[in-house]
């Protein structure tokens, strides 16, 4: 794929994100009326697409989505994972979909006299406790990005520390965090608990973003690196004790706290053992059937986080490959990377462009999207288009993807 291409692709990538924005309410990971998760402002999905595209190209979107999720913050300091404009549970289950909205206008509006509903961790089956990390760190980026971003998140600092303080208090003495079993962060389909990988390298990278160079943050680092980062294999580990491969947890751990050497172990591991034909895994081995959630069995979607390649996964590696070409100290090193980084980013987009969408999940073992007769994934899911849209201005500032052509 030439640059071309590439750049008509980011074209219409950038009009399908606009339909993600509601104004006055914030940025939802699907925009088609059919589609799950439509009208739905998420913590951690609205937290990936404003890092990687809304704080740059539309702060309004920003501000209307943090509005949206303070606005319901608890006395506790706890927020939403979610706020909705119909019912996800609902949309979820084949045979009611087209009762969402309808019904979330007859209970909500009619008779509870809201037009939103936020969901906390315990509601609808969820457990999320990578919210206040995620929101925490985006918060952070939005406020250091501009002035106005500045002056936005004074008027929201009180709203920040509180979260900051819910959270910190539920934090062992080393400052990580453990969990009771659930659905807790994005790989909400499997049941995890304990001490995890992903959400402490969300809440240490969060944790350093409000704190700066506390004293406790750096310890908090040595002890996630201690704990979760499997020196030997190159990659962080899904939980305490466990030997299983996170590639999300592997990816973030690598670009915010390992140096640029360290960082092509990890890459070398992840070729290894996460390569598939669509894209990178999410965990080696995969969870067995045991811990899977009844919901995702049911609707024949056990492999939802499990097995399925996620491509804004692929997407976010690519910034840890810019990365190590922008800062390994050998020449060659670099040149390996900056080659690998572009070849990446053009395998996503013709991944998109023959499935005729940049579809939520893909099947591992083709480059087909992962829709079946129980689920069907959004066609142009945010994460995929705020990814491919970060990794592509990336590289198209850096002036790589001129040398393709």
């Amino acid at each position: 794929m030439n640059l071309s291409q590439l750049n008509a692709l980011a074209a219409r990538f950038a009009k399908l994100l606009a339909k993600h924005y509601e104004p006055g309410f914030g940025i939802s990971p699907a925009a088609e009326a059919h589609d799950n998760f439509y009208r739905q402002v998420w913590a951690r999905d609205f937290a990936h697409a404003a890092a990687h595209y809304f704080i740059r190209e539309n702060p309004q979107a920003v501000e209307d989505s943090l509005s949206t999720i303070f606005r319901y913050q608890r006395a506790d300091g706890a927020l939403p994972l979610r706020v909705e404009k119909e019912y996800l549970i609902l949309k979820l289950i084949p045979g009611l979909r087209a009762f969402a909205r309808p019904a979330f206008i007859l209970f909500e509006e009619k008779i509870q006299g809201r037009k939103e509903r936020p969901v906390y961790t315990g509601q609808d089956f969820s457990f999320a406790e990578d919210t206040i990390p995620a929101v925490l760190m985006v918060a952070c980026m939005y406020r250091g990005a501009s002035e106005r971003g500045r002056r936005f998140m004074e008027t929201h600092q009180s709203a920040c520390a509180r979260a900051y303080a819910h959270f910190a208090k539920r934090c062992g003495p080393d400052g990580l965090i453990s969990v009771s079993p659930g659905n807790v962060d994005w790989a909400d389909s499997v049941t995890r608990g304990g001490k995890l990988g992903l959400l402490n390298v969300l809440w240490v990278r969060a944790a350093q973003s409000v704190q700066n160079e506390d004293g406790h943050v750096a310890r908090m680092e040595r002890a996630l690196l201690d704990m979760f980062y499997e020196r030997g294999g190159a990659f962080f580990r899904a939980a305490e004790g466990d030997s299983r491969l996170d590639t999300v947890a592997t990816i973030l751990g690598a670009l915010f706290f390992l140096d640029a050497r360290e960082c092509v172990r990890v890459e070398e591991t992840l070729k290894a053992r996460m390569a598939r034909p669509s894209g990178l895994g999410n965990f080696d081995p995969p969870y067995p059937a045991r811990l899977i959630r009844t919901p995702s069995k049911l609707i024949g979607h056990g492999d939802y986080h499990n097995a399925y390649v996620w491509p804004w996964v692929s997407l976010q590696n690519i910034h840890v490959k810019i990365k190590i070409a922008q800062m390994h100290p050998e020449e060659a090193v670099r040149e390996q990377y900056k080659k690998e980084a572009v070849d990446d980013l053009c395998d996503v987009a013709a991944l998109f462009e023959d499935a005729g969408g940049a579809y939520e999940i893909f099947f591992p073992g083709t480059r087909k999207p992962a829709d079946t007769s129980w689920y069907h994934p959004p066609r142009n899911f945010m994460a995929s288009l705020a990814g491919f849209m970060s990794a592509h201005r990336k590289l198209l500032e850096l002036g790589w993807l001129d040398e393709r052509v």
